[in-house]
């Protein structure tokens, strides 16, 4: 992906905003008595974008959550999260509401800690249900912690999050001491450790970008919107991750064919896309992450790119938005986010039959052919792969490079029916929704994270993941401002007993994995990549 695969052994705005309207005479800032009703309840609102705000970026500075330490603290605190919500807040009654998105989840972390009694590595599969217990505790309070009317919140908290840490990346990459570093090369890498994390982030960034940019009436948050536009773009160019072009392309036609405004959208994109462009032109004439002499230093790099983002963000409030779309241009929306993803299919069968990627589904198959009905347990493929690949030319391998067969070949299918059903189920109503601001940017974000997750093993970095899964909440909980809701029913005290046992279960569960010692099972305790438990280059 983009050059180079290695297994790391490693290891903007927020606030209450102002929404234009999306149908005449109908403002999505309600006046009158609905107005109160708009507003994210109290602390509650905030507290479910701290959520990502905090754990996207700590999770990425400690190689993106690829250890089992980070797993203690993250886990821990999203269970407590959870638990204190339940015991202080109303966010119990939302519970109700996406209890099924919780039970996916809880589902999926006992089948795969149960693998453990048919596993060929029965200490791997409890290793990989130690970070599902992160991802299950992060969906519970995510659903706790939300208020109504709080989607606004966690979009915010989201895109600050990745933002903040891929302008991290970014800065140290160019501002500070130069390194080769094995399996990746002069590509931007850390500090999550993995180059093609880096682009997905940073294609997720763009995408909630340009989203926010295009539904919100507010000039500045539109310029500081668009001004991250393209730092981000060279970051994702810098890592060299072609996969998550990919999945940036077609999540833009995803966001394009949702949205209500597809020329309004199109055209605030034009602008910060022109200066993310020339923001690219620089890093690439530049050479630094391909020279082992670059052209220009990474000094003049970051200028240039602060100056591509200032004069786009001055510049993209200049365009004007069309008051209603036309069925030409509704068609021909249609039609081009068809061909992109008629052109994203053919990449990823192109990708498919090039090695060692065409090498990893083959074994990756060839052990569900084996295991047909429970699979081979969690966190197995490793040993297959040094069963039955090409260890010789292509080095140590983890994973099978794709979430979906991955999950069919350790977990069989009951486990992938159990990973679908927990990444589906929060965008169930995307269709519903998305006529709200924000929600074809959260939505086309999210499919990207999917597309991503088909083709690189994302789901080791809880850092994406949790981007991921926050994008998708925002789809989940988005609601109308201007409606008469009636609140949703209260939980009853005995199934709200048993969502905080089962919060502190959670939380008592990472803690505990503290006193395990057990490592990815190719990654030896080592801080460098392991020649062992590193994958080799690859076509994307």
């Amino acid at each position: 992906m983009g050059g180079s695969e290695r297994r790391a052994a490693h290891p903007q705005f927020t606030g209450s905003i102002r929404l234009a309207p999306y149908d005449p005479g109908v403002s999505s800032v309600p006046r009158g008595p609905s107005r109160a009703r708009a507003r994210p309840n109290g602390l509650g609102g905030l507290a479910v974008a701290a959520i990502p705000l905090l754990l996207i970026p700590a999770l990425g500075v400690d190689q993106g959550g690829f250890l089992p330490d980070a797993w203690v603290w993250s886990g821990a605190l999203a269970a407590w999260a959870a638990a204190l919500g339940l015991v202080l807040g109303e966010g119990a009654d939302r519970l109700r509401g996406e209890r099924w998105w919780v039970l996916a989840a809880g589902a999926l972390l006992v089948w795969t800690l149960a693998s453990r009694l048919w596993s060929a590595e029965p200490a791997q599969s409890v290793l990989e249900a130690r970070r599902m217990v992160v991802y299950a505790a992060v969906v519970l309070a995510l659903v706790v912690l939300a208020r109504r009317h709080s989607f606004r919140l966690l979009l915010a908290g989201t895109h600050a999050g990745i933002t903040l840490l891929v302008l991290y990346a970014l800065a140290r990459y160019l501002l500070g001491s130069r390194s080769y570093v094995e399996f990746e090369g002069y590509l931007l890498s850390e500090p999550l450790g993995y180059a093609n994390a880096v682009g997905i982030l940073s294609a997720l960034g763009i995408l909630l970008s340009v989203g926010a940019a295009a539904d919100t009436a507010s000039q500045r948050l539109r310029a500081l919107a668009s001004v991250v536009i393209p730092p981000l773009a060279l970051a994702l160019y810098l890592s060299g991750s072609h996969a998550s072009w990919l999945a940036l392309a077609i999540g833009l036609a995803a966001m394009t064919a949702l949205h209500r405004r597809p020329q309004s959208l199109l055209r605030t994109a034009t602008v910060p896309a022109a200066a993310a462009a020339a923001a690219i032109l620089v890093g690439r004439y530049s050479g630094v992450s391909t020279l082992t002499s670059p052209r220009l230093s990474g000094l003049v790099v970051a200028l240039a790119t602060v100056g591509c983002a200032l004069l786009g963000a001055a510049a993209v409030n200049v365009s004007r938005r069309d008051s209603s779309p036309s069925p030409r241009t509704g068609r021909l929306t249609l039609t081009g986010a068809a061909v992109v993803v008629l052109l994203g299919a053919i990449t990823v069968v192109s990708a498919g039959v090039a090695e060692p990627r065409s090498l990893y589904y083959r074994v990756a198959w060839r052990e569900f052919v084996a295991h047909p009905l429970l699979g081979s347990g969690a966190g197995t493929f490793g040993h297959y792969w040094l069963r039955w690949g090409d260890i010789g030319r292509w080095g140590g391998a983890l994973d099978a490079h794709s979430l979906y067969l991955e999950t069919l070949a350790e977990l069989g299918p009951v486990g992938l029916c159990l990973l679908v059903a927990f990444l589906l189920y929060p965008l169930r109503r995307t269709i519903e929704h998305r006529s709200l601001p924000f929600v074809p940017a959260a939505a086309g974000a999210g499919v990207a994270f999917l597309v991503h997750a088909s083709l690189d093993w994302d789901w080791e970095l809880p850092a994406v993941v949790i981007a991921g899964l926050s994008c998708a909440a925002v789809v989940a909980f988005a609601e109308p401002d201007s409606g008469d809701e009636a609140p949703p029913p209260a939980l009853p005290v005995a199934a709200r007993a048993a969502a905080v046992a089962a919060a502190l279960l959670a939380g008592a569960a990472a803690i505990a994995g503290a006193r395990s010692s057990t490592e990815p099972s190719a990654a030896p305790l080592t801080t460098e990549a392991p020649h062992s438990g590193a994958s080799s280059r690859t076509t994307i």
